[in-house]
């Protein structure tokens, strides 16, 4: 999919094993999280912290989803890229989510979920640059990666309260090597 600005964004369904699948969401699940993310820059929105969990590089060769990748289509997207950080989301039903976007180049994000509902909500939305249009919604769909320009201004819709109580992601962001 491209944006009308000429930004990319790929979906990506079933790259990953159950099995890996489980490994990832237990990692997600015991990994340490400190409060302090927020959304963008704006000071106003700084008082919205969330809940994240920095990985290291050997916390990603713990995870075993890079050697995973490399194995599938999605691999393509790191040619020319270097990994700049990667974050673990945690995202509750009380959460404020404002539209943002990142200095970097690339954002790999992977729904770590193993089980997400109808009607339990959590989309990630992704905006044209004037931030008023919804350019394309992805449903959270556990196993999903998007891989997406960093650029484009994009938020998530908070998980409904009747949904599991924590939403993950992980984000692997790329900058140009």
């Amino acid at each position: 999919m491209q944006t009308t600005s000429g930004k990319k964004i790929t979906v990506y369904d079933d790259m990953l094993d159950h099995s890996l699948r489980q490994h990832i969401y237990k990692f997600a699940t015991t990994s340490l999280f400190q409060i302090g993310w927020a959304d963008g820059n704006i000071v106003e929105n700084q008082k919205h912290q969330f809940l994240y969990s920095n990985y290291s590089e050997h916390d990603l060769v713990n995870l075993r989803i890079l050697d995973a990748l490399e194995k599938t289509v999605v691999y393509k997207e790191f040619d020319g890229y270097r990994i700049k950080h990667t974050v673990l989301n945690l995202s509750t039903a009380t959460d404020v989510n404002f539209i943002h976007s990142h200095p970097e180049d690339k954002v790999v994000l992977y729904y770590v979920n193993l089980d997400w509902q109808d009607g339990w909500h959590g989309e990630t939305l992704f905006f044209d640059e004037s931030q008023k249009n919804i350019e394309f919604g992805s449903p959270y769909t556990p196993g999903r990666v998007i891989v997406f320009d960093a650029k484009i201004p994009h938020t998530i819709r908070p998980q409904s309260h009747i949904a599991a109580k924590f939403r993950f992601t992980l984000a692997i962001v790329l900058e140009r090597c």
